[in-house]
């Protein structure tokens, strides 16, 4: 359940506010990149240095940070979207959809997941790839698509 609120949730979110969603997007992906690189042995480090934390609760404080707290920053942060109608619908669905993809297997750690649950993450599981490149070309084109408003 559990999941379906966190998707629902950032659907909504990006649905609503109509935001540009390629530059949060292309953050979301870099900051999974920096994560994989150095995030656990920060945390372990972190965790040898402040007595009495746990390095998981670090390392979740590091991923949530790097890959949801500055990508939804930046989303809200960001203008208007130069995507109109069913395609910025799509790129919201699609931007939620990889968000919730990269967040499951944090949100399974912390709290129990039921069948509807596990359902939504194994289908998102299933589509990951997918749902990356569609995301990264429709943050592309966000990006070039976006006016920012400045006269040249």
């Amino acid at each position: 359940m559990i999941l379906a609120v966190f998707l629902a949730a950032l659907l909504l979110l990006f649905v609503l506010v109509r935001h540009n969603v390629g530059v949060p997007f292309l953050a979301m992906i870099a900051g999974v990149a920096v994560y994989e690189t150095w995030g656990a042995d920060f945390a372990n480090h972190l965790s040898e240095w402040i007595p009495g934390t746990s390095a998981m609760w670090i390392d979740h404080g590091i991923f949530a940070a790097l890959v949801i707290g500055f990508p939804l920053i930046l989303y809200l942060r960001a203008g208007k979207s130069g995507l109109f109608g069913i395609l910025r619908i799509a790129v919201s669905c699609v931007f939620a959809a990889v968000l919730t993809i990269m967040v499951s297997d944090r949100l399974a750690s912390i709290f129990t997941f039921d069948n509807l649950a596990y359902e939504i993450s194994g289908f998102l599981y299933s589509i990951r790839g997918i749902a990356m490149i569609v995301g990264i070309i429709a943050a592309y084109v966000d990006v070039f698509l976006f006016h920012s408003g400045r006269t040249w």
